[in-house]
């Protein structure tokens, strides 16, 4: 039995002296109390709430339970505890377990009524057993939804050939965890397809060219590790490419509102050479985005043809030049022969005869002036073989020719491919011709380059005529030992100009 001053605990005379001095302090609750002649009461200030965890309650599929530790002081040895609404709807925990002073833990299922998203924020209320309580307001969330960054609405006007990837972010204001997204309703333009990364909805691919223009609208979700979730509704709109494509010569004019144009300006292509010639040069190539025009004005366009057959002469015949405005593409090089090599002049050079090995002439495409890169595309010619054994393959705007081989023509450069057309599709122009085999028996003639280049030729014996550079390509012709009459080469491709807006 504890005594104190002599007395045993419990006794009257304990009883008297404790009510003599009507005051102690509680090492439990860490409170003063008072005795009120039948028991100790506390001589209670009210308790303090200081902070929640979790301060968002996640829902998940709304099974469970939801347990939230309150932190404050002053608390007492027994306490009692209410959530409240936004609108002040007061909802009793399941449990309540005073661990401390210091900390309370509630318990209150996830299905209990008001306890939703659409009541916040909650406050948190503690009271104490004397009836006082604290309150920490707007302590509590439910399920705060992913917050999107990207604004809601139009993500992209424009044409196919100016789209580049789009992503769509959002964040988790919960636990900053990662988000999955998803295509909720509506559909992406065709040629384009959603991916659900770490960044956030990746928006990829080129879309294809609508006949007119296209707005499609779609709801992108985003969602948390619990599924909560926050939709947000967007759109791209695909403009129909507008093009002009020129085989000849005319006046292109320029819509109103139209400030700039990008053009692609093809020369033709140069004719191949004649008795083991050379292929011939591809026509200078010229693709320059974002060339200036003046809205309601007319430019000038000229296209120019392919080299033509020479006749009796061995020694292929340059193409011609085309011109859009300020911008001139340079006719392709001719091819050379046994009696020749390649011209010097053209925008791709010919590929060299074969007589002594003659070289391939040189590209002189020219940058473009005024221009702040380089716009214009050319190579040189392959060289030709000694001893009469093959012509070199004439340049491409992608590539140089090909030098030829022992009984082996040179092959042709490629040229170079754009989606000018339609803004899809990809075609290659300005390919360079191919040379051809002086073998009658199995010859091994070079073949054209892609972009419109023909083949080189022997057509005799057992070998094929060649072919000439394919029109509206601007590439050169093939080189041949003896087509269609002795020692003359196939024609050019005729040139082409295409101007997108």
């Amino acid at each position: 039995m504890t005594q104190r001053k002599g007395i045993s605990t419990g006794t009257t005379a304990q009883r008297s002296i404790e009510e003599a001095g009507k005051i102690r302090f509680n090492t439990t609750t860490s409170l003063l109390e008072y005795y009120d002649g039948t028991d100790w009461k506390s001589i209670d200030a009210p308790p303090t709430v200081s902070s929640v965890s979790p301060s968002n309650l996640l829902s998940g599929d709304g099974t469970g339970n939801y347990t939230i530790v309150v932190t404050g002081s002053g608390f007492s040895s027994s306490v009692t505890a209410t959530i409240i609404t936004d609108g002040g709807t007061e909802i009793t925990p399941d449990t309540t377990t005073r661990d401390s002073s210091t900390q309370v833990t509630l318990v209150v299922a996830k299905n209990t009524a008001n306890l939703t998203n659409a009541n916040e924020p909650f406050d948190i209320k503690i009271t104490n057993n004397s009836g006082l309580a604290g309150t920490l307001a707007d302590a509590l969330n439910v399920d705060a939804q992913p917050v999107f960054s990207t604004s809601a609405g139009s993500l992209f006007s424009g044409t196919s050939s100016s789209y580049s990837d789009i992503t769509i972010s959002a964040s988790d204001p919960e636990s900053g965890g990662d988000i999955t997204y998803s295509l909720e309703s509506g559909s992406l333009p065709a040629g384009l397809s959603g991916t659900s990364t770490s960044s956030g909805y990746v928006i990829s691919g080129t879309p294809t060219n609508p006949v007119s223009n296209t707005t499609s609208n779609f709801t992108i979700r985003a969602a948390d590790v619990n599924s909560n979730i926050s939709d947000r509704a967007f759109s791209i709109t695909i403009n129909a490419i507008q093009f002009q494509s020129f085989t000849s010569s005319g006046t292109f004019s320029v819509p109103s509102g139209t400030t700039s144009v990008d053009v692609l300006v093809v020369a033709g292509g140069g004719s191949g050479g004649g008795q083991v010639g050379g292929g011939g040069g591809a026509g200078g190539l010229i693709y320059r985005p974002g060339f200036p025009v003046t809205p309601g004005g007319t430019v000038t366009v000229t296209v120019g043809d392919g080299g033509t057959v020479p006749g009796s002469s061995q020694t292929g015949v340059a193409g011609q030049d085309s011109v859009f405005g300020t911008l001139t593409a340079k006719g392709g090089g001719r091819g050379g022969s046994y009696e020749g090599g390649g011209s010097g002049t053209g925008g791709s050079g010919g590929g060299g005869g074969n007589d002594g090995g003659l070289a391939g002439s040189s590209a002189t495409q020219p940058t473009q002036p005024g221009d702040s890169g380089t716009y214009g595309f050319g190579n040189s010619g392959g060289n030709g073989y000694p001893g009469q054994w093959g012509g070199g393959g004439g340049g491409g705007a992608g590539a140089a020719g090909n030098n030829a081989a022992a009984s082996q023509g040179g092959n042709g450069g490629n040229g170079k491919a754009y989606t000018i057309a339609d803004g899809t599709t990809s075609v290659y122009y300005a390919g360079g011709g191919g040379g051809c085999s002086d073998d009658a028996i199995t010859p091994s003639n070079g073949s054209g380059g892609q972009g419109g280049g023909g083949n080189g030729g022997t057509n005799s014996g057992g070998g094929a005529p060649g072919t000439a550079g394919t029109a509206n390509r601007g590439g050169g012709g093939g080189g041949t030992r003896d087509y269609p009459n002795p020692y003359s080469g196939h024609p050019g491709g005729k040139g082409i100009v295409i101007v997108q807006y």
